[in-house]
């Protein structure tokens, strides 16, 4: 095998979640909640992990990133409104395209567009949506969230005609 054939081979593969799958990704959201300092957790690990139940891919589309074995990102949409809840990245896999390939997806799916909030002070993740063609819709900032940390409502208006 050649070099750029072991650099493709090497690449995270961007598919649906598997009802197998969903631990991992329950993990992720976990250890950034943990590991975030301005956001509260306000869901218990054990409550999370029953949220990622096998029924919840009868009413969300879940896309992961998986690395060799490992789930290294996931990204969470709903099947009717096109609405993302969640779009989180192992912090290793993060600064590597992974996250514009799980959005470039959402997009492929939703081509119409679709929306997303973001936490008001995860100021990488607004660079990001930004630099991804998502705007900021002014009226839907929420400064009552249950995490008491305000979020802003992010709009892709969808591909182009």
């Amino acid at each position: 095998m050649n070099r750029a054939a072991r650099k493709a081979a090497a690449l995270p593969v961007v598919r649906r979640a598997a009802a197998q799958d969903l631990p991992a990704c329950a993990a992720i959201i976990n250890d950034y909640m943990d590991a975030t300092d301005w956001l509260p957790r306000t869901i218990d690990r054990k409550a999370i992990e029953e949220m990622f139940a096998p029924e919840l891919l009868n009413k969300r589309t879940i896309l992961v990133a998986e690395d060799g074995d490992a789930i290294i990102g996931y990204l969470s949409m709903d099947h009717q409104a096109g609405f993302i809840h969640a779009l989180y990245l192992r912090p290793h896999a993060q600064g590597k395209g992974l996250g514009k390939a799980l959005l470039d997806a959402a997009k492929d799916a939703r081509p119409q567009g679709f929306e997303l909030t973001v936490f008001e002070p995860n100021a990488e993740a607004m660079r990001f949506y930004i630099r991804e063609g998502l705007v900021e819709v002014p009226e839907g900032r929420n400064d009552k969230t249950p995490e008491g940390v305000p979020t802003l409502l992010m709009r892709w208006q969808g591909a182009s005609t």
